[in-house]
């Protein structure tokens, strides 16, 4: 198939998400090995967003692709409800490398269902019902995680799941001049008092923020935060998607 002939059909047959459907104009993908992937016409490109910022090892990795083979010759599906080697040892692995007590993992096939399963068992755990999230954000295209998200993405989405409930995260202090953490932490803190302390379950954010521009955090302000929540009960839960 020629690369006109695979994005003719591929935008006659397919809802694209996040785009006009009209204005749509994807890259023919053929093959992939390494850092680049090509067109059926042989155009190669380096791929520097790593697809969506998931293939980290690279294209085609022998150790990956044998991985692959020998795990679907082997047993190619099996429910949730039953416990497999690989899953097995990779909760193993996880528990090794995770810091403090942390031994006990929930496993999903991506970012946004990660999200929403984090504010269910927040909910459920707390028996609050709101959740705090931040306007300079992403975590998800899903009901629930677009809902969570604050930037303009959430809006063709809205009324979105309720309780949800947003606060300013440090980056808009340069506009209102905060210089540290301190005044970020006071505002979210003003937040909490102002939303009831004993309705919130959870305080969702990306560590690093992603795809709003990549933007750390200023010094003491995750720490601050981790207090925050530790003082209110309110758990805090850390969308490292990207990060």
């Amino acid at each position: 198939m020629t690369g006109d002939e695979m994005v003719a059909l591929t935008k006659r047959h397919t809802l694209f998400e996040w785009s006009a459907q009209s204005k749509v104009d994807p890259i023919p993908v053929a093959g992939a090995k390494g850092c680049y992937f090509w067109t059926p016409e042989g155009k190669r490109y380096l791929d520097f967003n790593s697809q969506l910022m998931c293939t980290n090892i690279g294209h085609g990795h022998p150790k990956v692709i044998e991985a692959i083979a020998r795990q679907a010759e082997t047993l190619a599906y099996a429910n949730p409800f039953m416990a497999t080697e690989p899953r097995a040892r990779l909760g193993q692995k996880l528990a090794e490398i995770t810091p403090g007590d942390i031994d006990t993992f929930f496993f999903t096939n991506g970012g946004a269902e990660a999200n929403e399963n984090a504010i269910k068992l927040a909910r459920m755990v707390t028996g609050r019902h709101k959740i705090l999230a931040r306007y300079r954000s992403y975590h998800g295209g899903t009901a629930g995680a677009i809902s969570l998200t604050g930037d303009p993405r959430r809006w063709a989405s809205e009324p979105g799941i309720p309780g949800v409930v947003r606060v300013l995260d440090p980056y808009h202090g340069i506009q209102r001049g905060w210089d540290t953490a301190a005044e970020s932490l006071a505002n979210l803190e003003e937040t909490i008092q102002l939303e009831g302390p004993n309705t919130i379950a959870a305080f969702i954010l990306e560590t690093v923020v992603g795809t709003n521009g990549i933007l750390v955090p200023p010094d003491g302000y995750i720490q601050g935060v981790r207090d925050i929540c530790d003082r209110y009960g309110i758990l805090m839960i850390a969308d490292e998607v990207m990060a």
